[in-house]
C-alpha cells in the first residue's frame, strides 16, 4: 500500500469547504496533518469553529484545527458573503467538542513546512490565500518548500463570480493572491474555469441522504443550504485532484493577479505559456475541465465510508 500523501488543508467554511474536509477524512490516501482556517465565507471564528464541527462529524478528533487571519493583508476588516448562510453551514447545527488550539495559522503553516524535509508536504488552499501568504512574507520562499500548492481561486478564461472581474478567493484578498501565485511555489490553480463544471443535480443530492451513516444525510442538508440555484464542488476539486488526477485537465500558464483596489481587483490575468511573454507573471497549472460524473461519483463514495 502507497504511503498517504501528508496535506495541510486551510479554508474557510463555508458550505463546500464542510464537503472538501469530508472528502480529505474521508480518504486513506491522504494524511491530514492539520486544518487551518481563515475569515473568507465568515469571519475567522466561524469558519474554524465551523471546521471544528465538520471534523468531529466525520470522526476525525484527532486533526488540529488552527484559527488564523481575521482578516485581508490590506484591509481592516474581512470581506465575507451570506451565500452559505449566516451561520457558514446553511443553518444546520452540528454538535462541536472543541474548539481551535492556541497556535496561530500562519505559525503552524511555517513549522510545518520548515519540520518536514522540502518537498514532502502539500497545502491545499479553498479559502482567501492570507494565511500562506503572511507566512511566505514573514520568511520568503517557505512555500517553495512545499511539494505542491493546490489552490481554489480565480477566473482565468471566464467571468468572476464576486464581481465580473473576480472570483471570490482571490477578491477577498487580491495582494495574498499575487503573493503566493508569485511565491515560485510549485502552484496548481482550480479556478472558476473548471468548478464552474462541478456542479451538484438535485437529485445526487438527495441520493446522500441514503448513504446509512451520517454524514450522508448531514452532506445533503448542507449542500441544500446553499443559497445559490446551482450549487457547484468548487472547494472540493484540488482534494479530488489528489486522489483522482485522471479527472482533470490543465493547461500551463503564466499568471498575475490585480490586487490594486479598482474595478478589477482580484482579476487572475492568465496567458498560455506559448502566448506569454517570458517577463510576465508566473509559470503554473490551470486545471480546465473535470469528468463532473465522476468526481460527484468519486465523493459520494468517500462520504459512504464516513460515519
Amino acid at each position: 500500500m502507497n504511503t498517504p500523501t501528508p496535506i495541510l488543508l486551510d479554508c474557510d467554511p463555508g458550505i463546500d469547504d464542510a464537503l472538501a474536509l469530508l472528502l480529505a477524512a474521508g480518504a486513506p490516501e491522504l494524511d491530514l496533518a492539520g486544518v487551518t482556517t481563515v475569515a473568507g465565507n465568515r469571519t475567522v471564528e466561524m469558519t474554524a469553529d465551523n471546521a471544528c464541527r465538520v471534523l468531529d462529524l466525520a470522526g476525525r478528533h484527532d486533526v488540529p484545527v488552527h484559527a488564523g487571519c481575521s482578516h485581508a493583508l490590506t484591509m481592516p476588516r474581512a470581506r465575507t458573503n451570506t451565500v452559505h448562510g449566516e451561520d457558514g453551514l446553511g443553518g444546520v447545527e452540528l454538535p462541536r467538542s472543541r474548539s481551535a488550539t492556541a497556535q496561530h495559522a500562519v505559525d503552524v503553516i511555517e513549522q510545518a513546512l520548515l519540520r518536514e524535509p522540502a518537498g514532502s508536504l502539500t497545502l491545499v488552499a479553498i479559502g482567501p490565500l492570507t494565511n500562506l501568504a503572511l507566512a511566505e512574507i514573514k520568511r520568503p520562499g517557505l512555500l517553495q518548500r512545499a511539494k505542491r500548492v493546490l489552490v481554489m481561486g480565480g477566473a482565468a478564461f471566464c467571468d468572476g463570480n464576486i464581481t465580473p472581474a473576480a472570483e471570490f478567493n482571490f477578491h477577498a484578498d487580491a495582494l495574498a493572491a499575487q503573493t503566493v501565485l508569485g511565491s515560485g511555489a510549485p502552484v496548481l490553480l482550480f479556478g472558476l474555469d473548471v468548478t464552474r463544471q462541478a456542479a451538484m443535480p438535485a437529485d445526487w443530492v438527495d441520493s446522500l441522504g441514503a448513504l446509512g451513516n451520517r454524514c450522508g444525510p448531514v452532506a445533503r442538508d448542507l449542500i441544500r443550504g446553499f443559497r445559490r440555484d446551482r450549487p457547484l464542488l468548487h472547494d472540493a476539486c484540488p482534494v479530488a485532484w489528489l486522489l483522482a488526477p485522471e479527472l482533470f485537465a490543465s493547461e500551463r500558464c503564466r499568471v498575475e493577479v490585480d490586487w490594486r483596489p479598482g474595478l478589477t481587483e482580484g482579476h487572475l490575468s492568465a496567458k498560455r505559456i506559448a502566448l506569454a511573454r517570458d517577463d510576465f507573471g508566473t509559470p503554473v497549472d490551470v486545471f480546465t475541465s473535470v469528468d463532473a460524473d465522476a468526481l460527484r461519483e468519486l465523493l459520494r463514495q468517500r462520504l459512504a465510508r464516513l460515519p
